[in-house]
């Protein structure tokens, strides 16, 4: 049986309660802009769109997030409806030991990869010196020569897919404090595979971007403990945590604007509001454009069958006009999931989509809570849906390659042997 506490991290009330904190602290530059003067610096630098927030948050665009939030929510809740009331208990016939031993090896294989991509481009760049001299003094160009220098097309799928394999071994770890059955060895593999994916994701992010695996891979492993247990674990550590995680973004924040002249609590809690009134922003500006604004077709909402189909050249061309007007009312970062169906398909395709997301979700979470696979693949729905106001994840190839890592760890995981 499922704790209460569970609901908490099931997709409606998830999706609810992120987008009412971003509600919150998004708009208090609007309700105290005298105590916001650095987050209203920070954007009308950024989005060059709309700097004035109180023209870009509307009345219309409200309702049509409002009108979608109930839409995501009736297709979680008939997808409810049409499973069986109570989930099955977890099943753990499979193999813990052979399963850490499988998501170590691929682990390994995915990091040494990874790892010998940096380091070939640090070579052809003269050294990790140099490598390291570059980031200091223009990583986006640092960044354009790892990505130049690739060993294969979709390398980068492999580094994006860290998440799933330290998601997994969080989640073997706590099937074993549950119900036992692995040996020390295999929890060792588990431990070295969680820190060592946690470890390279603080400092890759700095030369390859993709900064957001981190917070994935941390969600994913703290999502997926809780669906083994069926309950909100470590309740305790949280307020550590946000007071950590707080810390950390006021030094980085603060050292990255170094020339703003204000305390680094102020710098750093004001940069922290300025990301949320951001993603706001950029969830209305395509809606206030009104019915006849321009659509994609699915360029951005499919991104993932674009990038695995290397067809993104031919719905650039194809779409160019499109996508220029579209551009046009793009703000300083992406769109939610609840615009960017709507960018791409008009109001009925962008209902249809939310409904079957909502649908969809509901019914990993459940087979989650029967599962370990499942509840390490529900985990990273869950990190998509904390990211929501910020981004569509779902549309990203990293996305995909987590949950097709994820599936071919379970398949080849071997049942235990019956007696």
């Amino acid at each position: 049986m499922a704790h209460f506490t569970l609901r908490l991290i099931s997709p409606a009330p998830l999706v609810a309660w992120i987008w009412a904190v971003t509600f919150m602290v998004g708009m208090l530059p609007v309700a105290f802009p005298d105590s916001m003067e650095l987050a209203l610096y920070f954007i009308r630098r950024q989005n060059t769109v709309s700097g004035n927030i109180a023209d870009a948050i509307t009345p219309l665009g409200l309702l049509w997030l409002l009108l979608m939030m109930m839409v995501f929510i009736m297709g979680s809740t008939l997808a409810a409806r049409s499973l069986p009331r109570a989930p099955k208990a977890l099943d753990l016939r499979r193999d813990l030991d052979h399963a850490a031993r499988v998501t170590f090896t691929i682990n390994l294989a995915i990091v040494a990869i990874v790892l010998l991509w940096v380091l070939l481009t640090a070579r052809q760049m003269g050294g990790f010196q140099a490598l390291i001299l570059m980031v200091q003094l223009d990583v986006l160009e640092a960044r354009e020569q790892l990505l130049g220098n690739k060993l294969f097309s979709g390398m980068r799928l492999l580094y994006g897919a860290l998440p799933c394999t330290g998601t997994l071994a969080a989640a073997l770890m706590a099937a074993n404090s549950k119900n036992g059955g692995m040996s020390g060895k295999a929890r060792r593999l588990c431990l070295f595979t969680l820190l060592l994916d946690l470890a390279l994701l603080m400092v890759l992010p700095i030369v390859m971007s993709q900064r957001l695996l981190l917070v994935l891979l941390i969600i994913g492993a703290y999502i997926s403990t809780c669906m083994v247990h069926r309950r909100l674990v470590g309740l305790q550590y949280l307020p550590i945590g946000i007071g950590l995680f707080l810390a950390t973004w006021t030094l980085r924040e603060s050292l990255s604007n170094a020339t703003i002249n204000a305390s680094a609590i102020t710098i750093g809690l004001q940069k922290l509001v300025f990301y949320f009134t951001n993603d706001l922003m950029n969830s209305f500006l395509p809606l206030n454009q009104g019915p006849g604004s321009e659509h994609a077709y699915g360029f951005f909402s499919f991104r993932f069958l674009i990038f695995f189909t290397q067809t993104e050249g031919f719905f650039q061309t194809l779409l160019a006009e499109k996508l220029q007007q579209i551009n046009m009312v793009r703000g300083g970062g992406t769109w939610s999931i609840f615009t960017m169906p709507y960018v791409d398909f008009g109001a009925i395709g962008a209902a249809i989509y939310v409904a079957a997301l909502g649908a969809l979700s509901r019914y990993v979470y459940h087979r989650g809570m029967e599962s370990l696979f499942w509840a390490a693949a529900y985990s990273h729905f869950a990190a998509a849906f904390v990211l929501s106001t910020h981004t569509n994840y779902f549309a990203h190839a990293n996305f995909t390659a987590i949950l097709i890592f994820t599936w071919v760890i379970a398949h080849q995981t071997k049942r235990k042997a019956t007696r």
